[in-house]
């Protein structure tokens, strides 16, 4: 015998449902529906969010990894901005779609970074360079002014990179520094702080990503008419 007040174990998304033009369903998202929200949709917003978070997150490592920074870069966004097309084209809350629009695109930038920390507090080497040039930065209306130093290695090897945490107002060209090289030339040299570990680099921007796939599951789910 069925219970009279028993609801459906999952919302009832069923066609004929009145849609909802309110001025907060189009923020939020018309969540159209009774009951926890449909199966299909928390499937469907769970894919959605993992694998866009993931192909954002990948290109930005494999654009390192590769040499191809800006092109991994420009495909991260591409991806953001597709997931944010759908959403909007699916009924999702503009708040939401403007989000993912957002967090995609700072994802695929940070991701990058993140990166060259990572392979760096893995597998990099500390090595003394020697200032052969320093150059003084001044920013104007904030009283500031900044050192940058160019550097070569001992053997007079010239450094692409330069010296900038370790580069102070009172270096001079003939001091020595110490920079952390990549010894597979992948990931510039830096003489920025590192993390201990690729995990301790990485964790971050991983829990970043699943916010990212939490709000593109979100506009999925309130996206039924």
């Amino acid at each position: 015998m069925t219970d009279a007040h028993s609801g459906p174990e999952y919302g009832d998304d069923r066609p004929g449902a009145v849609p909802d033009t309110s001025y907060r369903a189009l923020m939020w998202g018309p969540a159209n529906f009774t009951g926890p929200p449909p199966r299909r949709l928390i499937v469907e917003g769970i894919a959605l969010g993992l694998g866009g978070a993931a192909l954002i997150a990948g290109s930005g490592v494999a654009g390192v990894l590769t040499g191809h920074r800006l092109p991994a870069l420009v495909a991260g966004i591409a991806v953001a901005l597709a997931a944010a097309a759908y959403l909007f084209f699916t009924n999702a809350g503009r708040v939401l779609v403007a989000v993912v629009a957002v967090f995609g695109a700072l994802l695929a930038w940070w991701v990058p970074q993140i990166t060259e920390e990572a392979v760096l507090a893995e597998r990099g080497v500390t090595r003394s360079v020697v200032v052969t040039e320093v150059d003084t930065h001044r920013y104007e209306g904030r009283d500031y002014v900044q050192n940058s130093c160019t550097v070569e290695l001992a053997d007079g090897t010239p450094v692409a990179a330069e010296a900038w945490r370790t580069c102070t107002l009172s270096t001079r060209p003939g001091d020595h520094l110490d920079m952390v090289f990549d010894p597979d030339g992948v990931v510039a040299p830096t003489d920025r702080s590192l993390p201990g570990s690729a995990a301790e680099a990485g964790w971050r921007p991983a829990a970043f990503a699943l916010l990212l796939a939490a709000v593109c599951c979100v506009a999925v789910v309130r996206s039924q008419p």
